[in-house]
């Protein structure tokens, strides 16, 4: 059975065991109750008469005006719940009576004995001459305490069953009314239940858990995510090795707590997503996405999906970085191919002396740059990577000159060949791409590399078109580029994201077709 059908069946067999017992139980108590308050109504009546002054007064003197009679049919009339009232000597001649043709018999039942020899007064249940009757006997007595005769107070026992037999069915149609609105409940419960379940059925939410369960283990990047108020609800093994957090036990704890630099309450009170974003957390470099958990209009929540903290970023470290490589490789063998050429025409003409000479002088001339370079720059990736932007920049018309100043090692462990070989690839592209848009005739990119104890500091100038003002803001996001090409507007949203992983700085100046600046200075150690 589905969800809904059990939870309506099992609170109607609930409630209808429930409204059973107590329906049972109440028509018993009433039942019971009817008789006892028709005992004690006909009794207190009875014992009312018996004590009226008419009443024994007219009967110490036999009654001969017929007073009682009189009395009696009063009573009768004016009594709702009296139907039978009787009046009679000790030897049971009756002087008051509902038929005024018995008055003057001899009562009849057989249960007046106890009241007439003994004086009692008691509740006895016999057929008189109007029917079947609950009688209460109550003993008369004169002015001078002896007892003349006794008073019968009596209702008919259909009557009673008629009480009782309407009290069942008040409980009864009571019984049904609630059963309705039990039934309704449940209707109504199982609908609210579905829907907090997004109508899912309980084995669908078992496979579910598991699945994700499964699913948290198996997989590689850290999920955190936390409720309306901040506290963790989910976290997996992956996040919090990542994370290095010694507790495991942290759901119920404030996300600050464990992760002071988190981002998700912002995501909590704002509402929108984060994409792709790149975090400094306990000396890890982390690409997380972070999305509000939304039900119904509502955020009750937050979750953060994240990478493994340096590998995603050294992965697109990598990728961008061999295309940045491979780039300087190609303008490599691009120029040394064209001198092969010069070199082939030249000995084709017969030019030896002069084919010696060409070669001598770029020989010369390539090996200066090469010496001024691996003498300033003693990474050897980034001295490639400069050698081959040194290269292409001539196939551009465009010559780049290496500040004095400069000078590079190997950094420290924490700034890796990857990004700086994004970070000064781009720049130098860029710059590149500034100038070949421009008319002017020489075109120019200083590179200025610097690194003490302290920081690494990166600038690179051309000048070439420049950047509006207007568009400053705008040039760090993707997607944005003021390039004629097809270009995706990636490089420059990759420096900056590379910068800031390593807690970094960077400034832009510009001056429309004068020049374009960017300044870089990242600490050497972890901030």
């Amino acid at each position: 059975m589905k969800l809904s059908t059990r939870i309506i069946f099992l609170v109607m067999c609930v409630i209808l065991l429930s409204l059973s017992v107590v329906s049972i139980l109440i028509g018993y108590w009433n039942v019971n109750n009817i008789h006892e308050e028709e005992e004690y109504r006909i009794m207190d009546i009875a014992n009312i008469i018996a004590n009226m002054e008419d009443i024994r007064t007219s009967l110490t003197h036999k009654d001969s005006e017929g007073e009682i009679q009189k009395i009696v049919e009063k009573i009768i009339t004016s009594t709702k719940y009296i139907e039978v009232v009787v009046i009679a000597d000790m030897e049971g001649i009756r002087y008051g009576h509902p038929s005024f043709e018995k008055v003057g018999k001899k009562f009849v039942g057989g249960d007046e004995k106890r009241v007439v020899q003994r004086g009692e007064s008691y509740i006895s249940e016999a057929t008189g001459t109007l029917g079947r009757e609950l009688r209460a006997f109550v003993p008369i007595y004169n002015f001078e305490n002896q007892q003349i005769g006794f008073v019968m107070v009596g209702t008919f026992t259909e009557s009673i069953k008629i009480a009782k037999n309407q009290a069942l069915i008040t409980v009864i149609l009571s019984s049904f009314i609630g059963l309705f609105i039990g039934v309704l409940g449940a209707f109504l419960l199982a609908s609210n239940i579905k829907k907090i379940l997004l109508g899912l059925e309980p084995e669908e939410i078992s496979k579910l858990y598991i699945e994700k369960k499964s699913m948290l283990d198996a997989i590689h990047e850290g999920i955190i995510s936390i409720d309306e108020y901040g506290k963790i609800t989910l976290i997996n093994d992956s996040a919090i090795k990542m994370l290095k957090i010694e507790d495991k036990e942290v759901n119920g704890k404030d996300v600050m707590e464990i992760i002071p630099t988190s981002h998700l309450p912002e995501v909590l009170k704002s509402g929108v997503a984060e994409y792709n974003q790149e975090q400094n957390i306990n000396g890890i470099i982390v690409v997380t996405n972070r999305v509000p958990m939304i039900n119904n209009g509502k955020i009750i929540g937050a979750i953060a999906s994240f990478r493994d903290k340096t590998q995603l970023i050294q992965l697109a470290e990598e990728i961008t970085g061999v295309k940045q490589i491979v780039e300087a490789l190609r303008a490599n063998t691009h120029e040394f191919r064209n001198r092969l050429h010069v070199i082939l025409g030249l000995l084709q003409l017969g030019e030896y002396d002069t084919a010696k000479e060409y070669i001598t002088k770029e020989s010369e001339k390539q090996q200066q740059i090469v010496n001024v370079i691996i003498k300033k720059i003693k990474n050897p990736t980034i001295a490639a990577l400069i050698l081959g932007k040194i290269n292409r920049a001539k196939e551009l018309g465009v010559h780049i000159i290496i500040a004095e100043k400069s000078q590079l090692t190997d950094c420290s462990q924490y700034i890796n060949n990857h990004v700086l070989v994004i970070i000064i690839g781009n720049l130098i592209e860029n710059a590149m791409d500034a100038i070949s848009q421009s008319s002017k005739q020489e075109k120019l990119i200083n590179l200025f590399i610097y690194e003490d104890t302290k920081e690494l500091i990166i600038e690179v100038e051309d000048n070439g078109i420049g950047i509006a003002k207007e568009n400053l803001p705008l040039i760090f996001n993707r997607s944005f580029t003021l390039k004629k090409d097809q270009g995706r507007g990636i490089g420059l949203s990759l420096v900056k994201n590379a910068v800031e992983s390593l807690n970094g700085i960077i400034e832009v100046q510009s001056e429309v077709n004068e020049y374009t600046r960017f300044h870089i200075s990242i600490p050497k150690e972890e901030v």
